[in-house]
């Protein structure tokens, strides 16, 4: 159901492709980047499934403190009756190289303001 709704993604696509497909992109400016997995490349740190074989993960586990893996959207989310919505599903493996996962909005001159984090650290789950 959620990946036949418009605006959704579901990262079922070749190489970089999901950066086309949904409207992403990679930061040039951060220090590692996202990439399309599956639990079978996750093993241990990673979910068992997903609702679609296919998600974007981020390994933190060589990383330093305050190292950012960004993506952001190539194209704006324009609010409906002034909300905006973005649904998502997220797994923390817990860690201690587990970071902050954060989602930000740019408003129109450029400041960016946090709508949502979660440093989970109490188990690993959707």
């Amino acid at each position: 159901y959620y990946t036949s709704i418009p605006g959704s993604c579901n990262f079922e696509t070749q190489d970089q492709g999901w950066t086309i497909a949904c409207g992403l992109a990679q930061d040039t400016t951060d220090d590692f980047d996202w990439n399309i997995s599956n639990s079978a490349v996750t093993g241990q740190t990673g979910p068992d499934t997903d609702h679609t074989p296919e998600f974007l993960d981020v390994n933190s586990s060589a990383q330093k403190e305050g190292n950012r893996a960004r993506i952001i959207t190539t194209k704006p989310f324009p609010a409906t009756l002034w909300v905006c919505r973005a649904r998502f599903w997220f797994w923390i493996f817990v860690s201690r190289q587990t970071g902050v996962l954060k989602v930000h909005t740019v408003e129109e001159h450029g400041m960016e303001i946090l709508m949502w984090s979660s440093h989970r650290k109490e188990e690993n789950k959707w």
